[in-house]
């Protein structure tokens, strides 16, 4: 188990907005990759993401993808609905920490935070996007079996947290330890979700962060409203009766599990379902499927 300050962004293949879902699917996991891509690129999009290009400032995010937009990299339409979802863009070979930038990396030149930056004298190659979505400091996740403030838990010495096991049903949602490959917390300044539910539930995230709501499907935090459920650690559907934002000025954490099984990824936040910061990067563009039924024929899916 590692810890570093690397920041909570996550990170995802270029795509189309619409494909954000995730659904999660019990008893029987099926995988279905929107867009295929090396395990190469995907350790790329990872290592910009949570190592030389993770920008927390969603100021910082959004003067990259003006400069990519002056550049040509990405359209105007393209350039607002990555801010509207507090995404950047992240490229092939360049990062903003150049040259200092950790070794090992594909790093090879600066590339900017501004829009008033000048242009490349080459053309770049887009790699993805990146995305922040974490914890505030104090919320309370499962580690070891029992609700640690996740800012607390890597200095208690905990090596585990508490996720779905693979054979999870909807009926039994059974949880397990999980050994911890990294916590990870960067300091931010941006908006915080407090969802509130009608049995006193309540956690705080930032906009991006995935949440599973009551028909099993993951959103991201500020895709929810009231009215809407999410989904409890034994099972039941919960209503969400109030959604709001306040605006944080701190460091928000985020946890990664040596397990790459998206059951095992699924956590307990203060009694909810949550993902991982795994669902933020390598698995962002995959869908899951949930089923009230311990059994499902899952030919076609």
């Amino acid at each position: 188990m590692k810890f570093g300050i690397i920041g909570c962004a996550g990170a995802s293949a270029p795509k189309q907005r619409g494909d954000a879902h995730v659904r999660i699917k019990f008893a029987h996991l099926v995988f279905v990759a929107l867009l295929s891509a090396s395990s190469s690129a995907l350790a790329q999009v990872e290592t910009r993401c949570f190592n030389d290009d993770q920008i927390i400032n969603p100021v910082d995010a959004q003067g990259r993808n003006a400069w990519a937009r002056k550049c040509g990299y990405i359209d105007t339409r393209r350039e607002a609905g990555y801010n509207s979802f507090g995404d950047y863009v992240i490229f092939a070979n360049g990062c903003h920490m150049y040259p200092n930038h950790p070794t090992g990396t594909a790093c090879t030149f600066r590339v900017p935070l501004t829009e008033s930056a000048p242009c490349l004298t080459f053309t770049p190659a887009l790699l993805g996007t990146c995305v922040v979505g974490c914890y505030t400091a104090r919320e309370e996740l499962r580690f070891d079996d029992r609700y640690w403030p996740i800012e607390d838990a890597p200095q208690g010495g905990v090596t585990s947290v508490t996720a779905l096991t693979q054979n999870a049903t909807l009926l039994r949602p059974e949880f397990a330890e999980q050994p911890i490959q990294s916590y990870v917390a960067g300091d931010t300044v941006e908006d915080i979700f407090v969802l509130q539910t009608a049995d006193g539930h309540k956690v705080e995230v930032t906009s991006e962060h995935p949440m599973v709501n009551g028909d099993g499907v993951m959103v991201r935090a500020n895709t929810l409203k009231v009215g809407d459920t999410l989904l409890r650690v034994d099972g039941r559907k919960v209503d969400l009766t109030q959604v709001s934002v306040f605006r944080y000025t701190g460091k928000v954490w985020n946890v990664k599990p040596q397990s790459k099984v998206k059951m095992e990824n699924v956590l307990d936040v203060e009694g909810l379902m949550t993902g991982s910061v795994r669902f933020q990067n390598e698995w962002a563009n995959d869908y899951f499927r949930l089923t009230v039924r311990e059994a499902l024929d899952v030919d076609g899916l």
